[in-house]
């Protein structure tokens, strides 16, 4: 058996065909239901492989053939090397089984070809192995065994134990097959058996073992074959494979026939029968007659011979086993011989020897025709030289005038290129003229906008500053006069008597003036509140919501996050105060609103301001344009502290402003 080596993940599959020797609807519909579901085209190319080699390459290698072919385009579509080294391989072996030797190592050397454009060591090995395997079959055994070599080279190299034992297996058939090599046979089959047993491939090492035990008998050592045999037996019983069980009881009974133990040969012979019937094995069915024929003889029981003798010549002719139809003539002319019958004892030399000279004419034609597959092997190669020769002429002077075309292009290109530089260089230096004009307009955007923060915060600099001198000025100036005015009046109403009606209008006027005082007060708290230099902004933020609820104008929730961890500048919580202070009273002016929500909260570095009411709402597009400085102070503030805002609104659904500050 040799052993064709497919890349699946770098498994090794052997080629029985056990699927196709069933070929059941079942299997074929697994199959076809694997191609069919295939998720992509990878997948397709990989199960269209596998239907062909597990179906049909066995009995059906015509139908194998197509769904390879399909295979193949996909695989040369997508450039798959997998797919197309697995497409060669499989393809070849179809052609070796159609004994078509030329095209199934021309096949193989399409894949050698493409394996060795990889990096991939699992390609080569496998694209060797199978090369060689292809020699094989054309007799060439020494171009097999230099490919063989190959391959052990690449698998001893990959330490790939499981790969190398069925190259060590497939050396051991050639040499066995050839039959003047026994010692190399042995030597690589002894490794097949132990690297086999190392890696617990069962397969391979049953073969081995029955291989190794035929160069064993070659040598003269049986009783070192029987050994391998029993233990090759043992293999095929706990797989339950009755076709190699078939082969090693054989294989017991040819060596104790050699042996002369004639006696042993009813230990097996019986099993032997039976496993023939239940296989449909008609030639060992012929090999157990005769190994019953040999007992019988040899047991003075030339009647019972002579018919196993004849039912194992029938088998033998029907099914054309010619060694055991030789071997039966012989014992049958001695059975004649010792029965008294000289005339049926010649006949049967004469058959013996008639079947002796067809064997010796079918071995010359056998080597004649390795002779002819070689000859016309070389030939086909030579052919493939010569083209390539050819080819290799047309190719060079191809490139010679490949050259003259190429320094003529070039020199236009040259030129071109120049042209191209030139042009490219006077765009270069526009673009870099253009790019620094923007460059300087950038510049001047920025310094301009610098210049605008610069005023902005000159500008609420000196707002705060003036708010602060007036609300001073006017609490501690025209506030002291007005309080002071109300003393006076005071102590004059208690030290005057007055009428009823002038005394109505002297309260009434007291009314006025504290009411004066009041108004005065919240101009200045509104100017520069007091809260705010002695408490916290959050304390601070919270005192005004509850005065703007408590003046009626307006009820506001007030709400803080984290914000007693702020630590800042006092012009930072005086502009904050302002920002929550211009909201407010746009709510308080425009907004119609109901009630109001305040939210401050501290996130890390960034600072948020949340102002919503469910007043009449505003239209967003007319916000920028709109009259009034209170959006435009608003806008400059949150610019002046690198922030940004956000606005919300729909008419009749209230409105929203979040701001968020870096602090």
């Amino acid at each position: 058996m040799r052993y064709l080596l497919l890349l699946a993940f770098c498994v090794l599959l052997l080629p029985f065909k056990t699927i196709a020797q069933d070929d059941g609807a079942k299997e074929r519909a697994k199959y076809f239901t694997a191609v069919k579901n295939s998720m992509d085209d990878s997948t397709k190319m990989i199960n269209l492989i596998a239907l062909g080699y597990n179906v049909f390459a066995g009995s059906k290698p015509d139908s194998a053939l197509y769904y390879y072919d399909m295979a193949y385009k996909i695989a040369t579509r997508l450039k798959n090397k997998t797919g197309l080294l697995k497409y060669y391989a499989c393809y070849g072996d179809v052609l070796s089984s159609q004994a078509k030797n030329f095209e199934a190592i021309n096949m193989a050397l399409k894949a050698v070809a493409l394996a060795e454009t990889t990096n991939n060591d699992y390609f080569k090995g496998a694209a060797y192995n199978n090369i060689a395997g292809c020699y094989t079959d054309a007799s060439d055994i020494e171009k097999a065994y230099a490919y063989y070599l190959k391959a052990v080279a690449v698998y001893e190299r990959l330490d790939d134990k499981k790969h190398l034992a069925a190259v060590y297996a497939n050396i051991l058939g050639i040499f066995s097959s050839v039959g003047h090599s026994p010692q190399k046979a042995l030597e690589y089959g002894l490794k097949a058996i132990e690297v086999s047993r190392a890696v617990n491939n069962k397969i391979v090492l049953q073969e081995a073992l029955l291989n190794v035990s035929f160069v064993y008998v070659n040598l003269g050592e049986p009783d070192k074959a029987l050994t391998l045999i029993k233990e090759a037996k043992g293999i095929s019983e706990k797989l339950n494979d009755r076709i190699a069980l078939l082969s090693e009881l054989v294989a017991f009974n040819n060596i104790f026939a050699l042996q002369g133990k004639y006696d042993l040969l009813k230990n097996y012979t019986d099993e032997i029968m039976l496993l023939s019937k239940e296989t449909g094995n008609k030639r060992t069915i012929a090999d157990a007659d005769y190994f019953l024929a040999l007992y019988a003889f040899n047991k003075g029981d030339y009647v019972s011979a002579k018919s196993h003798l004849q039912a194992s010549v029938a088998i033998a002719r029907e099914t054309g086993s010619v060694l055991v139809e030789e071997k039966d003539y012989s014992i049958l002319g001695d059975v004649e011989l010792l029965t008294g019958n000289i005339a049926a004892y010649h006949h049967n030399r004469l058959l013996e020897d008639s079947i002796r000279t067809k064997l010796h004419a079918d071995q010359i034609l056998i080597n004649t025709q390795e002779l002819e597959t070689k000859y016309n092997v070389s030939k086909k190669e030579a052919e493939i030289n010569n083209l390539n020769k050819e080819k290799q002429i047309r190719e060079l002077t191809l490139q010679k005038r490949s050259i003259y075309i190429v320094v003529l292009t070039c020199a236009v290109a040259v030129l071109l290129i120049v042209a191209w530089l030139l042009r490219n260089n006077s765009i270069r230096k526009e673009k870099l003229l253009i790019s620094e004009r923007e460059l300087k307009e950038q510049q001047i955007q920025i310094l301009e906008k610098e210049k605008e923060l610069l005023s902005t915060q000159a500008l609420m600099e000196g707002q705060e500053a003036e708010r602060s001198r007036l609300a001073k000025d006017l609490h501690d100036g025209l506030g002291g006069i007005l309080t002071g005015t109300k003393y006076s009046l005071s102590s004059m109403k208690q030290n005057m008597i007055i009428s009823a009606d002038n005394a109505a209008a002297f309260e009434k006027t007291m009314n006025m003036l504290d009411q004066s005082i009041t108004e005065l007060r919240r101009v200045a708290h509104n100017m520069m509140p007091e809260s705010l230099l002695k408490l916290s902004l959050n304390d601070a933020l919270e005192d005004y919501c509850n005065q703007v609820t408590n003046s009626g104008a307006l009820p506001i929730t007030y709400q803080s996050f984290g914000i007693e961890k702020l630590t800042t500048d006092e012009a930072i919580k005086i502009a904050v105060y302002r920002i929550v202070q211009e909201l407010i009273n746009n709510v308080v002016k425009h907004a119609a609103a109901k009630s109001a929500i305040v939210q401050i909260a501290l996130k890390e570095n960034l600072l948020g301001i949340t102002v919503e009411d469910d007043g009449k709402g505003i239209e967003l597009s007319v916000l920028s344009v709109a009259e009034g400085m209170g959006y435009k102070n608003l806008k400059s503030r949150v610019d002046f502290l690198k922030g940004n805002i956000d606005v919300k609104s729909e008419p009749g659904k209230g409105t929203s402003v979040f701001i968020q500050l870096p602090v």
